[in-house]
Formats: structure tokens, C-alpha cells, sequence
């Protein structure tokens, strides 16, 4: 019971008492000490306050209630316009075209390493008695700059796309050349962006 709420009650049943004591005094004889004393008992009952009902909180159904209001929006990943595009290529032009012609190189050298092993592994797994590749004749690619690494120590990495024209021939005795396209992407990473240590993955499809 709060400690105000017990000193309330002390007061009201002292009153009450000292009330009987007091009708006694006057008239002891006439007094019906029972009937006074349920009389008073109900009085305090009565002047006693009933201390609300605590409300009880369903904590679960108020997070819920309040995540249904919260609203997250959807990350959208900016688009730049084609005036953007522009401002940026000219004011790191020579930067963009170092990169290019840096990450081409590379990646050219991966691919015809010892002799497009790589590729020719790749053709061996998809085409059915594969025997050996003929020709590799580059038609086409394209350059995209992941990062120009422009703040110090950070990676410079582009990503160049190949179109593949390859001559092979394929086992028991078949001698025509087959052709077929295939394509090869290499992301080239130059660390902290230094042009003499790189990394190449190779990856055809």
C-alpha cells in the first residue's frame, strides 16, 4: 500500500475512535457502543480512497502499432544525367584514359596467357569432344570504369567486356574448323592505384 494512502487510513480510523471515546464521555449509558462503532467503521470504509486499477501496457501490440507507422523508403540508387556525365569525363579525362588503356592492357595480357589456357579450359568444359582452338579474334569490347580511384592510396578498377570469335576443332578425326562467339569479361584492380600491382579475374560465358 503507498505510504500516503496508509497515513490517510491512521488518520480516519483515529478519528473515528476518538469520536466513540468522545459520544462515551457524554453519555456512556445512552450509547449503543456496538452499533456506534460498525457506524464509524463504515464511515472510514467510506473516506478511504480507492486507488485506481494500474493500466496494464501490452508492450508487444504497442511496438507493433508503432513499426506499421514508421516508414522506411526504399533506397533508390542515383541516376546522373548526361550533363553530369560530361562535366566529369572532361574534368578527369586524362585520369579515365590512363585507366582504360592500363586495365585493356591487362586484361589482354590475361587473356592470352600461355596461350589462352584459360579459354581453352573454359571450352572444354561446355563444347562435347572438344579437341583444340584453332584462332582467337578479338571483334569487339568495351570499358566500363568501376572506380577512377582518385583519393590517395585508393583502388583504380574497371571492367572490360570481350567479344570472342574462336576457331576450334574437335576430336575423332573431324578436320573442319567450328566457329563460335563467346564472351569474356575481366575486372582488372589496381591496388591503391598503382599501375604495377593488379589483379585480374577472368571469367567467360
Amino acid at each position: 500500500m503507498d505510504k500516503n494512502l496508509a497515513w490517510l487510513v491512521a488518520l480516519v480510523v483515529i478519528f473515528g475512535v476518538i469520536n466513540i471515546i468522545g459520544f462515551m464521555a457524554v453519555s456512556p449509558d445512552k450509547i449503543d457502543q456496538e452499533a456506534l462503532a460498525n457506524k464509524v467503521t463504515a464511515q472510514v470504509i467510506q473516506q478511504i480512497p480507492v486507488p485506481e486499477k494500474p493500466q496494464v501496457i501490452d508492450v508487444d501490440a504497442l511496438a507493433a502499432t508503432v513499426a506499421g507507422k514508421i516508414n522506411i523508403p526504399e533506397y533508390v540508387q542515383p541516376e546522373f544525367d548526361s550533363k553530369f556525365v560530361d562535366i566529369w569525363e572532361k574534368e578527369y579525362a586524362d585520369e579515365i584514359e590512363e585507366l582504360e588503356t592500363e586495365a585493356y592492357n591487362v586484361a589482354e595480357i590475361e587473356l592470352e596467357k600461355k596461350d589462352y589456357k584459360a579459354l581453352e579450359r573454359y571450352l572444354e568444359s561446355t563444347i562435347e569432344n572438344f579437341d583444340e582452338l584453332e584462332d582467337v579474334d578479338v571483334k569487339d569490347y568495351n570499358i566500363t570504369i568501376v572506380d577512377l580511384g582518385l583519393d590517395e592510396d585508393e583502388d583504380k578498377v574497371a571492367t572490360i567486356e570481350f567479344e570472342l570469335k574462336v576457331r576450334y576443332t574437335l576430336e575423332e578425326g573431324v578436320d573442319d574448323d567450328f566457329k563460335k562467339y563467346v564472351y569474356a569479361t575481366a575486372t582488372v584492380v589496381f591496388d591503391e592505384g598503382d599501375y604495377t600491382d593488379e589483379d585480374v579475374e577472368l571469367v567467360f560465358a
